[in-house]
């Protein structure tokens, strides 16, 4: 079988032929039918923060995977062969700390993690634990589904743990990969969005999706055009990893509003206390999401028609993506998808 390997850090992505594994006692064998590309999977082949230290290379990227169970290991009664699955950031977890025990499994610090610390989705077999497979659901198309196993997933599970609720009105950093998903899942819960980016040709864009607001923030004052939205934002979602940005939007929070960090960055965030205590605002971190959160995010998908803007390459061109990616001319998501595009 075919696989995209990173062999280090800063290393080009190589094409490798391989055995096709055997799924040994609790795992499953999965026929990947896509993977979607995520921010992450370039921070690996750069050797890059939050996953500088801890990337077991050579390594397989990938961690939006959508495919068909082919065979499954000793002891598996679930999933069967034949099931569409997806495999998800989470490789597994310990299942027994305090974390695992309260449905915090993304906290665990036994985690192990798809494409990072185990072989992900850029090959054509991978192997994954049985039960941290998610079953996919009905009408959804493999190069459909990888993007919501991260992507989705994420601003749908940020969305939750800032207390949205329909009619609020949610501003969103950043229109790529995962914002334009954002978008999306806001727009389809019932809220009113506004998109935050500092590319002025994104305007058109971010209006079809279904913004009613577009801030350039390279030239209009964040804040002011916040605040002027009917008293500011309810809830940011930050998924352009960007400090500066996270700090310019935070006090275009209205009363009560929640700042969700999903954007990875190196660089520290401060606000003044006056941001926070007069208007009782707070900023919250929100990662990835539960199996439980998976399972709700795929069926609101299918239950709204959410489809992610993709751009599909072979696995052969995993390495163009990613360059894509590193360059910022990559449109939508990016997704290989096996058996020639």
């Amino acid at each position: 079988m075919k696989a995209a390997v990173v062999e280090k850090a800063k290393a080009p992505i190589v094409i490798e032929e391989r055995e096709r594994p055997e799924p040994g006692p609790g795992e499953v064998l999965i026929q990947v039918e896509a993977c979607g590309i995520c921010h992450g999977d370039l921070d690996v082949q750069q050797g890059a923060f939050p996953y500088t230290d801890i990337t077991a290379y050579p390594i397989v990227p990938g961690h939006e995977v959508a495919g068909v169970v082919e065979k499954v290991g000793a002891g598996v009664d679930w999933p069967e062969k034949g099931m569409k699955v997806g495999m998800p950031w989470l490789y597994s977890s310990c299942g027994h700390c305090p974390a695992c025990l309260a449905g915090d499994e993304v906290l665990c610090a036994g985690i192990d993690i798809t494409g990072v610390t185990k072989d992900g989705g850029f090959q054509e077999y991978m192997l994954a634990p049985a039960r941290h497979v998610s079953a996919l659901p009905e009408g959804l198309d493999f190069a459909v589904a990888a993007p919501l196993m991260c992507a989705g997933l994420t601003v749908f599970t940020g969305l939750r743990h800032a207390g949205f609720e329909p009619g609020q009105k949610v501003a969103i950093t950043g229109l790529g990969g995962l914002g334009h998903m954002g978008v999306l899942y806001a727009r389809a819960m019932g809220g009113r969005v506004a998109v935050i980016s500092s590319s002025p040709d994104k305007e058109a864009r971010a209006r079809e999706l279904g913004a009613e607001l577009f801030i350039n923030s390279k030239k209009d004052d964040v804040t002011e055009a916040l605040q002027a939205w009917d008293g500011g934002a309810d809830v940011i979602l930050a998924t352009a990893p960007s400090a500066d940005i996270m700090k310019a939007c935070f006090p275009g929070l209205g009363r009560h509003g929640t700042l969700v960090v999903l954007g990875v960055t190196e660089d520290e965030l401060n606000f003044a206390p006056t941001d926070f205590i007069l208007a009782e605002r707070r900023v919250i971190g929100s990662l990835i999401g539960s199996r439980t959160d998976i399972q709700d995010a795929l069926a609101f998908a299918v239950a709204h028609g959410i489809k992610p803007e993709i751009t599909t390459f072979t696995l052969e061109q995993a390495g163009e993506a990613i360059g894509q990616m590193l360059a910022g001319t990559l449109r939508g998501r990016g997704v290989v998808v096996m058996n020639g595009g």
